[in-house]
């Protein structure tokens, strides 16, 4: 199949949240099992094209596409990495900005209204621009039959638009009609919750961006607003990242500004597929995969590498001389780690977003539960996102310094370093459409501690670790207090069991290539669109028994 992959982020080239990892997965998965598969992305300031081979600064022609009244020129670049044709769109909307979503440090110190953390202004015209850019490079440069593409993946709201772009384009030009005779469409809802959706405010802004008629518009309206992933509905099919999140996008069981209830008005079908994971980029065997400093296995209950990990991380990274003395990559750390020789700690981390959707209020106050009792625990935690939660948790860092730390920022190898280093991985979100996280922890022989929501119910409850229901810090202070105690009690012995069959379980269920060969292969082939005398052949021969 010839496959093409359209999404805002990319592991390893621009980078954001879990669309990243799912966009470079299924792509290189899918080209190594011997699929064409083209990757567009724009590419912005922070795009890092390093990796790409044979890389070409200008390929194809430029092509202009419109929105808001203007012409709006596009140009195009290509290279490859493990075996991935990726195509970036190029824009000034796109080159200007220095993250993929929101706006950095740097660009609020030039202007004030761009404030750091919050998503761009013109975000509406960046998705409209990139799509409308894809559908027009199909019908431009796809001449050969072998470049027409079988299926086109959408990634999350932001891309949600390309099949009815392609819908309408379809009807009004032929050379559209026969780039995209055979094309299936898949759009994969990532997240359904508020502030994810990428709408319109209203029906006329939607015709002012996209240039399409307000009936074919008013499929999408919920409310006032222009729904992306409620259009992709009638041209696509959807998907999203675990079965468990689509029944509750479903049934109404987490918030989605409205979306469920139209949903189940109109009967729509949404196929729940987990997403895997590339363990090979994590092995804690490899360290060149890991990025860890030691190595060690969990599957085999070699664990002495994963302790080694711990003490390089409190010692160059989290003691109050590291803290006080240096820093990394642009972190800001605040507080620091003291060790209580002849005390058997628990770690506990927390890697990811900081944002309201992650619970981080409930990993706050449960942490302060937790050290004001004096329990013998440590948190680390890492991440950055929405101001007001990043400052929750420097100031329970700062108030229990000694006993947790917060790095504020992203780094790879200090956030696979945090996670390894840690005995529990916390993940009190409030939904969670699948969790990826979660699976890394389980890969560095840390167990996750997860509310049960969405994805995060992937994990089983005390075989691969622990989840609990009601999301509330006096919950999981609850649960992690116990989990201390044991541990205090009897040592890491405990749950040495737990951690090699946590590993074997991810090795063994949630890889990329059984993913995408029982689920994904099968969803494809059911949706390109055979040719019309191929059908009636078909038909003929079924009624005759051959």
């Amino acid at each position: 199949m010839n496959i093409w992959m359209v999404t805002r982020e990319y592991a390893g080239i621009a980078e954001a949240g879990g669309v990243k990892n799912v966009s470079c997965s299924l792509s290189e998965t899918l080209a190594a099992l011997g699929h064409r598969v083209v990757a567009f992305i724009p590419m912005y300031g922070c795009t890092d094209i390093s990796l790409l081979k044979d890389f070409t600064e200008k390929w194809k022609e430029s092509i202009s596409v419109y929105s808001c009244g203007r012409k709006h020129e596009v140009s195009f670049s290509r290279g490859f990495l493990n075996g991935v044709e990726i195509i970036l769109v190029k824009n000034p909307c796109f080159s200007e900005k220095q993250a993929v979503y929101t706006y950095t440090k740097e660009e609020e110190a030039l202007n004030p209204h761009n404030r750091h953390g919050s998503g761009h202004r013109d975000f509406l015209l960046m998705n409209v621009i990139f799509q409308k850019s894809v559908v027009e490079y199909g019908i431009l440069h796809s001449c050969g039959k072998s470049e027409r593409p079988d299926i086109i993946h959408c990634q999350d709201a932001a891309t949600a638009m390309v099949p009815t772009f392609i819908d309408f384009e379809r009807k009004r030009r032929n050379a559209a009609a026969r780039t995209y005779a055979r094309t299936g469409c898949v759009v994969t809802i990532h997240n359904a919750g508020p502030g994810y959706h990428h709408d319109f405010g209203s029906i006329g802004e939607a015709e002012n961006y996209t240039g399409l008629p307000a009936e074919e518009l008013s499929y999408g309206l919920n409310g006032e607003r222009v729904e992306p992933f409620l259009l992709a509905e009638k041209s696509a099919c959807l998907t999203t990242v675990s079965p468990q999140y689509a029944e509750e996008i479903l049934n109404d069981e987490t918030d989605t500004a409205g979306l469920s209830g139209i949903f189940r008005e109109r009967g729509t079908e949404i196929i729940g597929i987990t997403n895997g994971i590339d363990i090979s980029k994590y092995k804690p065997t490899d360290r060149k995969a890991s990025l860890l400093p030691y190595e060690y296995d969990p599957e085999s209950g070699d664990l002495d590498g994963k302790y080694m990990c711990r003490e390089y991380l409190l010692e160059k990274f989290a003691c109050e001389k590291a803290v006080d003395s240096s820093t990394f990559r642009g972190i800001e750390t605040y507080g620091y780690i003291r060790e209580e020789p002849g005390t058997d700690l628990a770690y506990i981390a927390y890697h990811g977003r900081v944002v309201w959707q992650k619970g981080i209020t409930v990993l706050t106050e449960a942490a302060d539960r937790i050290l004001e009792k004096g329990l013998p625990a440590r948190f680390i935690f890492i991440g950055q996102g929405q101001p007001e939660l990043e400052r929750e948790l420097l100031q329970i860092a700062l108030k229990h310094e000694g006993k947790c730390i917060y790095f504020r920022g992203y780094d790879r190898f200090l956030s696979r370093l945090c996670m390894a280093s840690a005995d529990m991985a916390i993940f009190p979100s409030y939904f969670e459409p699948c969790g990826l996280e979660d699976l890394i922890a389980q890969i560095f022989g840390t167990i996750p501690v997860a509310h049960a929501t969405g994805g995060l119910c992937k994990i089983i409850d005390e075989e691969t670790g622990f989840l609990y229901k009601q999301n509330t810090p006096e919950e999981l202070a609850s649960i992690l207090e116990s989990l201390i105690m044991i541990k205090e009690r009897s040592g890491v012995d405990l749950f040495a069991k737990m951690i090699s069959h946590t590993a074997e379980n991810v090795r063994e269920k949630f890889s990329w290539r059984q993913v995408i060969q029982t689920r994904y292969i099968p969803l494809y082939e059911r949706l390109i669109k055979k040719p019309s005398g191929k059908k009636a052949v078909e038909k003929k021969d079924d009624s005759t028994g051959r």
